[in-house]
Formats: structure tokens, sequence, C-alpha cells
């Protein structure tokens, strides 16, 4: 199990990061190798100090990391897309927390892996894209996440709304009362750390 925190820690995540070096491809060559270019070869190491200097290097990480996972959408079978909600800092994040724990790992190793556990919960068809603004915030989300959202709020029984894919007051009240439950700042609003508790809880 991936490991996410700084964000993920407040959210009460808990888990550990699978073998790497024993993740099966997807596609590949007879013996199940393949080639791996650019930024996903620089070890966990390199990526902990130019994380943390926020360097030219890091967001050229950072911009190969999306690139990698609009590959895996296009490739991937019966897949629209393999992160339904989670932001580039966010996964960033995700590889980080473990690449502390891994150094000399290939960030493309531990990225694999996660995009791996998050087909789970992959979009697998086009979804229309909802803005949903609060104060000075906006997120844009799938309107199938949002969806999904209060499907999970009515299990936990903090909803009795419609699951209609709309983020009106119903589902903000919802969420609202979800985080206070969760011990997390009751905003209403669907951000990253309010998204993976309800959405990936039982991962």
């Amino acid at each position: 199990m991936i490991h996410y925190t700084n964000m993920a820690r407040h959210a009460g995540l808990v888990g550990i990061l699978a073998l790497l070096t024993n993740q099966g491809a997807v596609a590949a060559d007879d013996n199940g190798q393949y080639g791996v270019r650019g930024a996903g070869l620089v070890n966990c190491a390199i990526y902990e100090r130019e994380r943390q200097a926020r360097s030219p290097i890091y967001h050229m990480i950072a911009g190969w990391m999306d690139g990698y996972i609009t590959g895996s959408n296009q490739h991937a079978d019966d897949t629209y897309d393999v992160t339904s909600f989670e932001s580039t800092e966010m996964l960033a994040a995700v590889v980080s927390e473990n690449c502390k724990k891994n150094p000399d790992t290939p960030v493309f190793a531990i990225l694999r892996t996660l995009i791996e556990q998050a087909s789970e919960e992959r979009l697998r068809t086009l979804s229309e894209k909802i803005t949903v603004t609060m104060s000075d915030r906006s997120v844009l989300l799938y309107e199938e996440v949002l969806k999904r959202v209060q499907q999970r709020l009515i299990a936990d029984g903090h909803y009795q709304g419609t699951v209609n894919g709309e983020f009106d007051s119903a589902t903000r009240e919802a969420l609202k009362r979800f985080q206070q439950s969760n011990n997390l700042k009751a905003t209403g609003f669907p951000d990253q750390v309010t998204l993976w508790r309800l959405l990936k809880s039982d991962s």
C-alpha cells in the first residue's frame, strides 16, 4: 500500500509500500522488460532533494508524472483516467513519502506502483468535469467522482439526497459533517485530504 503524507498523515492513512521490483508491467517484451526514459530514471534521493528546493528539475519530474499517467490512460484497457481525483501535487507527495524510505529506488518504480493501486478506482469512461467553487477556492472534479462522494456520504450516514453528481448545498453540508466526524477542518470543500479519506478509506 502506498503511503501518503503530509496530507495523508492528517487524513489518518496508513499503509506500506509494496515490493516495487516485483510489480508486473502492463505492456513489455516477452520477458516482461521495457525501456524507461526521461525523468522517471531519477532516483528517490535526488527527487527528494529537488522537491525540497522546488527546483526546475522537480517540476520537470512532476511534468513527467503527468505524461506517464496520460500514457497509462491511453494504453490501459477499460480506462479513461486512472487517477480519478488525485492532483499532480498529491501524487508527488505520495511519491515523496515513499522515496524517504527508498532513496535508491527510481521514481518510476514508485509511481508505477501507485498507479497500479489507483487503477482499482479508475474512471472507466469519459465523465463531465464540474467546477466546484467556494469562497476563494476552486477545484475541477469529474461528475462521476462527485457521484462517488455522494454515495460514500450516504453509506456513512451524512447525506440523504440524490446521487446526481452535482455539488449542491446538501452535498456541501454532508461533506462538512463528514469532515467534522473525521477531525478535518469542516469547510464543506472537497479538498484532496477529504476526498482521499472519503473515497479511499478502505484502501
